[in-house]
Order: C-alpha cells, then sequence, then structure tokens
C-alpha cells in the first residue's frame, strides 16, 4: 500500500463547484484507491491519496480531469508520518476497503478558510450575537483541550427555541472543527434517533441528530429494528426498554470518534441534562435566542445579497413589519420583491421598506377561533369545539381523561380543514404543547410485513407529540376482517393513545358507516376516543356559498342568471344525492369546470349561464342528477 499527499493549487478562481467536485471524487474512489480530503487555504488544497500501487499514469490524468489543473503528488514516508497523518491514512484505507455503514444524509464540506476568516464570516453574516460569541470561546476551547483525545468533549447541544434556520450556525461550527483540525472525514450526516442507532461509520466526522429526546422510561414505542423486536418477544418487554435505549445512545455518543451536534427545545435540554450521562456526552450547549430588529435587518441585507441587491436601511428599523413578524416571513416576502424586480428588469438594484411593504405578510394574524367562525355552514361543529375548549379552560385538562376524537361523516365537509383548526386553537389555549398537525393515512401506518407495521406507526405517532395526529379514512385500517397489518397498527395506535393521552391529541375521520364498523372491530380504540362529532351534509345554501367563495377567491364575478341556473343544478344534485355525496369536493370540481368553460368563451372574469350549464351538462355531471338530466337552455326527462 503506497500514500501520497495530494496538493491540488488554487489560481484563487473556483475552477468547479463543490457539489460537482464531490461527485468527481466519489467516481474516483474504489477498492483499489481512494481520495480523501485533508485540509486547505487560499493557496491549495491537500488530499491524502491511497493507492494499491504506485500512481500510474492513468490515475495521474484521472486526478487532472478532476481537478482541471496540474496536481502535484508526494509520498509519504514511513519513517517521518506523525499521529494526525496516519489516522487520516487509516480511514482512507478504511473507506477504500468498505464505504461503513451510514444511515442519514451525507454533505461533503471543503473548508478552506481558518479559524480567524470563519469568525469573521460569523460577525458579519450570522444573526445572533449569543452565537459569535460562543464561537469564539468554542475555537479557545479547542485549543485549551488540543491534547485530549476524547472528542466528545466538542460535542454540542444548541438550544433553538425561536424556530431560527440553524443551517448556517451549524455549518459555521463545522468550519471551525474542521479548520481546527478536529474532522478526519470531512463530512456532515444528518440523522434520526434511529438512523443514529444504525450508524457504524466512525472516521472522525460530524453528526447532526435532527429527532426530538423526549426519551421517558414509558416510551415502550420507541422504534426497534426488527432484530430487536425478535429479541424483546423473546427476552421480554425490559430487555428494551426507553431507559436502555437512552443510555446505549449516550454511550455510543459519548465514546465515539465522531463529533455530534444535537439542535434541540430548551424544555428538551432541562430533560435531558437531569441524566449525568447526557452532561458527559455534550458538555457544550449554546442558546440561540429570538432575533432582534437589527438581526433581521442583517438577514435581509444577507438575503438580498444573493441576487445582487444593496439593502436601503434607512426605515427597516421603525416598521412593524420586521419588528412583529417571523425571520422565515421575511425572508419569503424579501425573495419574492427581488426576483419580482429581476422579472421587472428594473435597472435598479436596491431593496428598499417600500418594497418589503407591497407583499407584507403575517402582519396581524388570524386567530383560531376566528378561523373556526369563518367556516361555512358546520353549526353543529362549531358548537361542539367550542364547549369541547370552555371545559377544559374551565376545569383544566384533567376534566377528561383525554382529548382523542372521531370525525364522522361524508367527503368534503370539512374534517381536514377544522383538524388544522384545531391544532392551531388546542396549541393557542394551552391544551397541546404546539400547533403542529401531523396527516396521514393507512400508507403512512402500515408497512411492508409485520412487525414493521409497529415500528412505523409509532414513528409516525412520535412525530405528532405535542400537537394532533390526523389519520383522514381510518376505517382503511382495516380493509378485512384478516387484516393482520391493520390490526397490527391499530393496537399499537391503541396502546400510545392510552400511554401518551396527556400528550398529543388523535383525530380519525372517515364516512359515518365505515368508520363505526371499524370502531366495533377494535372496541379498545372505541374506549380510547372521548367526542364523536358529526359533520353533516352541506344544504343547498351552503354549497351555494362555498362556490360563491372560490368565485372570490379567485377574482371571478357571478352574473345573476349564473347564479339561478348554479342553484338549480346544484338543488337537483341535493336531491338525487348518494349515500356518499362528495359536498364541497364536487363544489370545487363544478367551479374547476366552470371557469374552464368562461376561459374558452371570454376574456372577462364574468361567469354567465352558459358556462354553468356547459358545465352541468358534462357526463360526470349530468349523472349525478339522477333520473333529470339538464341540457343548454331546457330540462330532459328520462
Amino acid at each position: 500500500m503506497v500514500h501520497f499527499l495530494i496538493k491540488v493549487p488554487s489560481d484563487g478562481e473556483a475552477s468547479t463547484t463543490h457539489e460537482v467536485l464531490v461527485f468527481r471524487l466519489e467516481s474516483f474512489n474504489d477498492n483499489s484507491r481512494y481520495l480523501l480530503y485533508d485540509s486547505g487555504d487560499e493557496t491549495e488544497m491537500r488530499f491524502i491519496l491511497v493507492c494499491e500501487d504506485e500512481i500510474s499514469e492513468k490515475t495521474q490524468e484521472k486526478l487532472k480531469s478532476i481537478f482541471r489543473k496540474d496536481v502535484e503528488a508526494e509520498e509519504i514516508s514511513i519513517e517521518s508520518i506523525d499521529q494526525k497523518t496516519l489516522s487520516k491514512i487509516l480511514v482512507a484505507r478504511k473507506l477504500m476497503v468498505d464505504d461503513v455503514n451510514c444511515c442519514g444524509k451525507k454533505k461533503y464540506l471543503f473548508t478552506t478558510k481558518n479559524s480567524s476568516q470563519l469568525l469573521e464570516t460569523a460577525g458579519a453574516a450570522v444573526s445572533a450575537k449569543e452565537f459569535t460569541k460562543f464561537l469564539v470561546e468554542y475555537t479557545d476551547y479547542i485549543d485549551r483541550t488540543a491534547d485530549i483525545a476524547v472528542n466528545s468533549m466538542h460535542n454540542v447541544v444548541i438550544i433553538n427555541d425561536h424556530d431560527v434556520n440553524l443551517e448556517p450556525y451549524i455549518e459555521l461550527l463545522y468550519g471551525i472543527m474542521a479548520a481546527k483540525g478536529l474532522l478526519i472525514e470531512h463530512i456532515m450526516i444528518h440523522g434520526n434517533m434511529s438512523d443514529l442507532r444504525h450508524t457504524n461509520r466512525e472516521t472522525q466526522c460530524v453528526y447532526v441528530i435532527e429527532d426530538e429526546w423526549e426519551l421517558d422510561d414509558n416510551d415502550d414505542y420507541f422504534p426497534l429494528s426488527a432484530h430487536e423486536q425478535l429479541l424483546n418477544a423473546i427476552f421480554g418487554e425490559e430487555s428494551f426498554s426507553a431507559a436502555s435505549l437512552r443510555t446505549d445512545l449516550l454511550t455510543k455518543i459519548k465514546d465515539s470518534n465522531n463529533i455530534y451536534i444535537a439542535p434541540m427545545k430548551q424544555d428538551e435540554y432541562y430533560k435531558m441534562v437531569k441524566h449525568d450521562l447526557f452532561s458527559v456526552a455534550f458538555p457544550l450547549v449554546v442558546t440561540i435566542g429570538e432575533l432582534n430588529v437589527f438581526d433581521k435587518i442583517r438577514s435581509i441585507c444577507s438575503i438580498a445579497g444573493e441576487y445582487g441587491f444593496t439593502v436601503d436601511e434607512e426605515g427597516f428599523a421603525d416598521n412593524r413589519l420586521i419588528s412583529a413578524t417571523s425571520m422565515d416571513d421575511i425572508e419569503i416576502a424579501v425573495r419574492k420583491v427581488v426576483q419580482q424586480k429581476l422579472i421587472a428588469k428594473e435597472k435598479s438594484f436596491i431593496f428598499t421598506m417600500s418594497d418589503l411593504t407591497i407583499k407584507e405578510v403575517n402582519a396581524q394574524k388570524t386567530s383560531a377561533f376566528d378561523e373556526l367562525e369563518s367556516l361555512i355552514g358546520l353549526n353543529g361543529v362549531k358548537k361542539t369545539i367550542k364547549e369541547i375548549v370552555a371545559l377544559l379552560e374551565k376545569r383544566g385538562k384533567n376534566a377528561v381523561p383525554c382529548l382523542h376524537m372521531a370525525f364522522l361523516g361524508n367527503p368534503g365537509t370539512g374534517k381536514t380543514t377544522v383538524a388544522r383548526i384545531i391544532a392551531k386553537l388546542f396549541a393557542e389555549v394551552g391544551l397541546t404543547k404546539k400547533d403542529l398537525l401531523v396527516e396521514t393515512q393507512r400508507g403512512g401506518l402500515v408497512g411492508k410485513y409485520l412487525g414493521h407495521t409497529a415500528q412505523k406507526t409509532a414513528l409516525v405517532i412520535k412525530s405528532a407529540l405535542g400537537g394532533v395526529l390526523f389519520i383522514d379514512e381510518a376505517y382503511s385500517l382495516i380493509e378485512r376482517h384478516d387484516d393482520a397489518y391493520g390490526k397490527e397498527a391499530i393496537a399499537t395506535l391503541v396502546k400510545i393513545m392510552e400511554d401518551k393521552r396527556d400528550e398529543f391529541v388523535c383525530i380519525l375521520a372517515g364516512y359515518t358507516e365505515d368508520m363505526n364498523a371499524m370502531l366495533d372491530v377494535n372496541p379498545g380504540l372505541r374506549d380510547r376516543i372521548q367526542f364523536h362529532i358529526n359533520f353533516p351534509d352541506y344544504n343547498i345554501s351552503e354549497l351555494m356559498q362555498i362556490f360563491e367563495k372560490f368565485c372570490k377567491e379567485n377574482a371571478y364575478k357571478l352574473s345573476r342568471p349564473a347564479r339561478a341556473a348554479l342553484e338549480d343544478g346544484i338543488t337537483r344534485i341535493v336531491g338525487a344525492k348518494s349515500h356518499n355525496f362528495s359536498n364541497g369536493r364536487l363544489v370545487r370540481k363544478i367551479f374547476e369546470r366552470v371557469r374552464i368553460k368562461q376561459a374558452f368563451r371570454a376574456t372577462d372574469d364574468t361567469i354567465t349561464k352558459s358556462d354553468v350549464q356547459e358545465a352541468f351538462a358534462e357526463t360526470d355531471i349530468a349523472n349525478l342528477f339522477g333520473n333529470e338530466r339538464m341540457a343548454i337552455g331546457f330540462r330532459l326527462s328520462a
């Protein structure tokens, strides 16, 4: 085996993009040679090359084609090798023989800036001063612990309670680690708890744990592999308790050669830091605070700068939009405005506050109660939800055993819309921790084999903790009386609905008859559901209001004769409706057909009687009239 230090000179200009370079490197590496990034600066990039034999002429040409320039190959002398270079050679050898198991998303990052340059970048680009200060202290900490070969000393918790985009912060932190020589393989892996547990890659890289850490001792639904489930079945539930899983994960992190970054909420951190092993595995913590006005202005400058715009900052600091709106919404507004300016071919590349007010976003949020009230019809549903909230606000969350619900009714009656409002409403009044709605159906819960279904169902439920889980067409979980997969999903659901009844709300939705049949199959599921809410079909007046709402949202005018024709058609459809009448969905379908007819006929925005009649005359809609048919201008009896 022969080892080389490959030096790629820099001419001050990027010869290729980062992604293309990574792709070329991956195509170069095989089981006879491996090129591992070592370090870089303004003058050159350096790689460790491990080969079975001396560098051939063909390999030299291949290296030249990767970097688009001549490279220098310097053989590494065994006599003069140091510990750091030896570690890199050993990792390159390992990766050459076998690209070791890695669960999660890999991202290669070759840092060529030194720590001082990165700190200067952080001071200019990153909004949170606390983080910039932490980077300075972290850099000093690395220098002070340089002689201690315990990588877990560099693991970091990032507390983010304000939903700030952490990617720029994490990449700067990664850059400091790379610049200070902490990394051997220059990749960053993003994965969840399951990915982490099944990753065996130990190449001194960075692993970002993108998952919640709420592993209480009662969390026996924590996802297990098929092998673990088999052992659990043999040796009993205690063999894989949540406490043992937590200990195993933290031990793995503590003893790993890799460096771990764990974004989490403050309450998660307070819960986990009580465990001594967690404090050992993650000795460092930094909090990303809420961005102030000046932080947001700096971010606006950075975003606009991506498009080549400069920002006239006068007027931004005193604007209500900047202080009251989240950075995510501001970013969307800024990007939309600069794109509109580019499309309009404006010659001025200056971004002002007056530009941003054109697309003011989120200036005044609508409360969940207002959203509920604004829904057409559903008076009984609204009344029931208000009564539930009033009771819980008066008596507290413990006034009822649980908040799980069943929404019963035909399609298009607003079940999904109401579920979304409930998620927001319960968060606003403090019944749930966050405004979160996880929507799923049978396919999201049922796996490919027995055992996998329980794990898949548990993962979906875990993602909804703190909020609302909405299972649409829930009756489809039991497709047949012998549907073992569906029964496994329901059994898992029933257990967690009971064990975690205080931590999330589950809403099952579907046709009334089918839902009742499913609940009869598993009485335990029926017992877990506290509220059964019926969603009645919309009446004619409500269906008309829905159509008119579509017209208003899409800037159409409905002429008086057209409205009369529409009401006539909807009346006869309602009179002949089947047991699974599609309500609002049907109205949307009719609206889409009408707007097509209108667009073909005219260039204005008025819907006429003939547009409506032509839409009703199409076969699939005309069949909904039962024994009657509608023709343009007159009626036909069957």
